[in-house]
């Protein structure tokens, strides 16, 4: 999965177990490899100093740590990750888009009180593009809605398990027929993961949750949907296309499918602690 989405999914998770039981890694903030390239992370709400003056940006907290301990002070119970796709799909596909910045539709952390929630948006912007620690990025949450109704998406981790078992099987016999050995690999790596007695250990980002937070099935849907994430640009599955008609459309309806259950088991997965 892109840096993106992985900062939300520990920010949610991690923001958890601050909610529930006050504890983090006192290095969260700076040892978190989805923070690795990220100068500063702050979290900003929308505020009116005087009646008649225009809404600003405040900063009201300057890292993830601080935030946590905000959300907790300001009641709030519990985070959620929420999706939306995006509204118009009719010329390109959110799957097409999903390797672009702010592209395949809106991720946001749905923070929830007690009658209500908010939700926090990213937004990533260049700081230093030459940084010689490679923290080139300049990253902020805001609040996008205050006091809306509830989603607490929950999802059943044994449906998606098996849905996602069945689309990593059928793509990745169409791309062993097409002789998309790597691809076809990968995806038999994901599927693999589904049955793992230790599905972080290959992955990337091992601290993307605080594992012990989570039951098996949980981190097998999470990391095999971050091990089956094809979606960018150039060079990714995305950049493929066949001569047949016929292969193009399965390619399409497969690469779709995944796109969908990957988020669902993203969801499913993280909104379980």
């Amino acid at each position: 999965m892109n840096g993106t989405l992985a900062q939300i999914i520990a920010l949610t998770a991690y923001g958890n177990a601050y909610l529930n039981n006050g504890t983090i890694p006192t290095d969260f903030d700076s040892a978190n490899t989805t923070f690795q390239f990220c100068a500063n992370v702050d979290f900003r709400e929308i505020r009116k100093l005087f009646f008649f003056s225009k809404p600003k940006e405040h900063v009201i907290a300057s890292s993830p740590t601080e935030w946590f301990k905000y959300l907790k002070v300001d009641g709030c119970k519990h985070l959620r990750l929420y999706f939306e796709n995006s509204k118009d799909q009719s010329s390109t596909k959110d799957h097409r888009l999903a390797g672009f910045v702010g592209g395949g539709g809106t991720w946001l952390i749905e923070a929830i009180y007690g009658n209500y929630s908010n939700f926090w948006a990213n937004r990533w912007g260049v700081k230093n593009q030459n940084a010689a620690d490679r923290k080139i990025w300049a990253v902020s949450y805001r609040t996008t809605a205050k006091k809306q109704h509830t989603n607490d998406l929950q999802i059943d981790n044994q449906l998606i398990k098996d849905k996602l078992n069945q689309t990593l099987t059928e793509i990745a016999a169409f791309a062993y027929k097409h002789n998309l050995q790597h691809w076809g690999d990968l995806f038999d790596k994901a599927k693999a993961t589904l049955d793992s007695s230790s599905p972080s250990e290959s992955y990337y980002h091992k601290d993307l949750i605080p594992l012990d937070n989570y039951s098996l099935i949980a981190k097998q849907i999470l990391f095999a949907a971050g091990h089956a994430w094809v979606f960018g640009g150039m060079g990714s599955w995305n950049d493929l296309g066949f001569d047949n008609e016929d292969d193009n459309n399965i390619y399409d309806e497969l690469s779709e499918q995944l796109y969908l259950l990957i988020n669902m088991a993203i969801i499913a997965a993280t909104n379980t602690y």
